[in-house]
């Protein structure tokens, strides 16, 4: 088992820090300890870190994968997704991924994905689902594309499902995500990035 780490989509979330001190300890160089517990606990703790920046690779299993595709949305941060993804950044750049933090604010310097530059420009949206939001039943599973339209949304593509921070889900199987921070109607893109001239 080797216990990779991406710093660049690191954003401090400490899910690891808080869920096994003992393996995962900042103050520590280095900061992990894979000897700190068993297997089955560094496996459970890092599949928990919200961003992906934590990934577990094993010869003998696949990464874990959740049963169905969501999309967690935070009070005044980033969109947490989860599932079987793959995210298409261009046409040679597509990842595999079951885990991401992507920005939403519009200030990441490393989009799509977040960097924790919503807290430097005070970016505001308590990450409730709009009244209108589709409610169309979708069957758990299947791949979601995550496409980064250029100077514009995230097109989703495949079943998912929007968790509100209000408690309200949505669910579609083609969803567009505001990335420029400025929409009227978010989580959803409303065309605002063509008005502000977001480039991304």
């Amino acid at each position: 088992m080797t216990i990779r780490y991406d710093a660049q989509r690191c954003i401090h979330a400490a899910e690891c820090v808080h869920g096994l001190p003992a393996v995962f300890d900042p103050r520590a160089k280095p900061w992990v300890n894979a000897d700190g517990a068993d297997a089955a606990a560094i496996v459970a703790t890092v599949d928990r870190c919200p961003t992906g920046a934590l990934q577990i690779e094993r010869g003998d299993r696949p990464a874990s994968v959740s049963a169905a595709n969501t999309a967690t949305l935070t009070a005044n941060g980033p969109t947490y997704l989860r599932g079987d993804i793959e995210l298409a950044l261009t046409a040679d750049d597509v990842r595999t991924e079951t885990r991401l933090a992507l920005c939403r604010c519009g200030a990441s310097q490393n989009k799509p994905y977040c960097d924790n530059s919503h807290r430097q420009i005070g970016f505001g949206d308590a990450g409730a689902l709009p009244g209108d939001s589709p409610s169309a039943t979708i069957a758990p599973g299947g791949k979601l594309t995550v496409s980064p339209r250029p100077n514009g949304p995230l097109k989703c593509t495949g079943p998912l499902i929007l968790l509100g921070t209000d408690g309200c889900t949505a669910a579609n199987s083609e969803t567009f995500l505001c990335r420029c921070g400025a929409s009227a109607n978010k989580p959803y893109c409303d065309g605002t990035h063509k008005k502000i001239g977001f480039i991304a």
